[in-house]
């Protein structure tokens, strides 16, 4: 995996690393899965706290040990 050599994302940068849809980022801060900063009224994530999220994925979410970036954005069950 390729690691960003910026550690605050805003929420599209965001939610394209992790590889699900900004508006389903948004839920998951609302319900308290990843954790969002405020910084002058705008959310911004750390690349720490949307790795720590994604390690709590269920292996299969994006297969035999790859991360989000082998991902195209279509996660189905086959």
């Amino acid at each position: 995996m390729q690691v960003p050599a910026q550690r605050g994302f805003k929420m599209r940068a965001a939610a394209q690393y992790v590889g699900i849809h900004p508006q389903t980022l948004r839920k998951l801060t609302d319900e308290g899965k990843i954790r969002a900063r405020n910084m002058e009224g705008k959310r911004v994530y750390l690349l720490e706290d949307l790795n720590a999220y994604m390690e709590r994925l269920p292996q299969w979410y994006y297969g035999d040990g790859e991360g989000p970036e082998a991902s195209n954005g279509d996660h189905h069950i086959d």
